[in-house]
């Protein structure tokens, strides 16, 4: 493994720290955007992160990264406090990140996290449920899987991946949901949702809808992978 003579540096502050074990804690980050206490393997990285905060800061602010250690529901992970245009996302997933993120919202306000948890609990078909409210076609079993697996991988989700696709998996919505879908644009899509079931069934093939308005704007906002 290559390491940095920064990371060497660091180390030597800390008995407990290799810059080996610094360097893969970056890595596994960047891999996957946020990381859990409570995961398997997450406890050690997120504890190099608390003692290293300082470090871990200053290295993915030279990426142009902000850090974000919560250490009250035990993640850690990044975002990027502005889009860059060369790191485009699927419209289509972004606009399943804004239902999962207005269903975490839904469930908190009426206390459903799981077990003292900072989770909330929902299943494939209230996820399907809210992206046809906006008048999309419901999305067949594996296109929904896939972009769930997707949000598995960076940490904002989790579900048991051994399922077959026609079983209807429970999806456990984590709280770095939070980080990466802000307030504002959470009241928007809720607004797009209200006036997309006011619309008449009979509405002309070639009316504009508001699910257009949401793939125009969430385009905007998957500029970066790293933060919508």
């Amino acid at each position: 493994m290559i390491v940095s003579r920064w990371a060497s540096q660091e180390a030597g502050k800390d008995p407990n720290s290799t810059a080996e074990e610094l360097t893969e804690t970056a890595n596994r980050l960047l891999h996957r955007q946020f990381i859990t206490r409570s995961d398997l393997g997450g406890a050690a990285h997120f504890e190099r992160v608390q003692r290293h905060l300082d470090y871990f800061q200053e290295l993915f602010a030279s990426l142009g990264f902000r850090l974000v250690f919560n250490d009250g529901w035990g993640y850690v992970g990044f975002v990027s406090p502005q889009a860059y245009g060369n790191a485009r996302v699927p419209t289509q997933e972004t606009i399943i990140l804004l239902c999962v993120r207005l269903l975490y919202s839904e469930g908190a306000k009426k206390g459903y996290f799981i077990d003292g948890s900072a989770d909330i609990l929902v299943d494939e078909e209230e996820i399907q449920t809210v992206y046809s409210s906006f008048g999309a076609r419901r999305l067949k079993p594996g296109e929904l899987r896939e972009i769930l697996t997707q949000f598995r991988r960076r940490g904002l989700v989790s579900f048991d991946q051994t399922h077959s696709l026609n079983v209807d998996v429970e999806v456990s919505l984590r709280p770095t949901l939070l980080e990466v879908v802000d307030e504002s644009f959470l009241a928007r899509i809720g607004a797009w949702r209200d006036a997309s079931s006011s619309q008449p069934e009979t509405a002309a093939a070639d009316e504009e809808h508001p699910l257009a308005a949401i793939e125009v704007d969430a385009d905007a906002e998957a500029a970066d992978t790293r933060r919508r």
